[in-house]
Formats: C-alpha cells, structure tokens, sequence
C-alpha cells in the first residue's frame, strides 16, 4: 500500500470508497437488521488507516476544544486532516420510520455536535463523514443538506463526494466543515 504522507485528500477518499465498497453485504445487512452500526465503520477505518501506514491517530486532541476529541486526525501532504464518522441508517427501525432528516437538526440527535467541533479547528481540513444507508433518494438529500446548511449558518458545509457515484445499498457523503472567514463559534 502507499503511504498515506504521500497522498492528498482526494487519494484518501479514493482510499475509503474502494474499501467500502468492497464490504457492501455489511450496510446492507445492517439495513435488513434495521440497525445503525457507528462501530463497525469506526473499526474498518482504524483498519484501512493501519493498512496505508498513515499517520494517523484516533480519538484525537485538539487543544482549541478542550476535553473534545475528533475521531480522527490524519497528515496529509503536511496538512492535516481532521474527520468526524457518522453512521445514519434510515429506514425502518423497531417498526417506525427513521427520516434522514432526523439527523439534520440543530440538536443532539444528529450529526451537529460533530459540525460544531469541526467547525472550531483553525488548522487543516475538517469533514464530517456520514456512512448512510441505504443511499438515500437523491433529490431528498439534495433538499436535505440544503436546508441544514440555512439552519446551520454561519457554518458552512461543502459536499466533496458525488452521490450518484455510489450504488443503492451505501453513501458515503464527505462534508468539508468550515466556518466562515474571520467569525468564530
């Protein structure tokens, strides 16, 4: 495998597309058990992170957020690279419908709390990582991220992933996180 020092973001997410799309019988049976599975998500990167020798490390301090920690850090082309992963299943689940838009609020619920940390890294690059399966119909997350991006203001979400290159079972959006220039959370 490459080292990972060597690659820029797009590489990476090349990286995490081409592992995950090589498991996809895993959302898909989360999606028939109708569970949400953070974990596994969490453990594959830890995985395919090892795997490219990166340098890396998981649960990472960030001293601008006090006892916050981000999921990951990785370094990039001398740049550094922070991602918060959410896992959002939508579906049903115990015999009620799951929204995606549960998750798009202002609240705890979703993926918020993540945004806001990102949010407040001055260095590098921050992306929220949202594993959501089954993909969801397009037009709906189009609509979806819209919305949450007025709600969210002056925080500003920009989707570097394409959801029409991903098959049904499994998106993977990558949502760079930053706020706008000379504002502070």
């Amino acid at each position: 495998m490459e080292d990972i020092g060597k690659i820029n973001r797009e590489q990476l997410f090349d990286f995490v597309d081409q592992h995950f799309l090589a498991k996809l019988e895993y959302p898909q049976l989360f999606t028939e058990a109708e569970r949400q599975v953070e974990g596994w998500f969490k453990g594959e990167l830890i995985y395919l992170f090892s795997s490219l020798k990166a340098n890396w490390e998981p649960e990472a301090s960030i001293p601008s957020l006090g006892k916050k920690k981000i999921d990951f850090r990785l370094r990039l082309d001398d740049s550094p690279v922070y991602a918060e992963i959410k896992a959002l299943y939508h579906g049903r689940q115990r015999g009620q419908v799951v929204d995606l838009g549960i998750y798009f609020y202002k609240d705890n619920v979703g993926i918020w709390g993540d945004v806001q940390k990102l949010a407040s890294v001055a260095e590098g690059h921050s992306f929220c990582i949202l594993f959501i399966y089954p993909r969801p119909e397009i037009g709906r997350w189009h609509k979806t991220l819209a919305a949450y991006g007025q709600r969210i203001a002056p925080i500003t979400l920009g989707e570097v992933s394409e959801i029409l290159q991903f098959p049904p079972e499994l998106y993977i959006a990558k949502l760079e996180v930053s706020l706008k220039q000379g504002l502070t959370l």
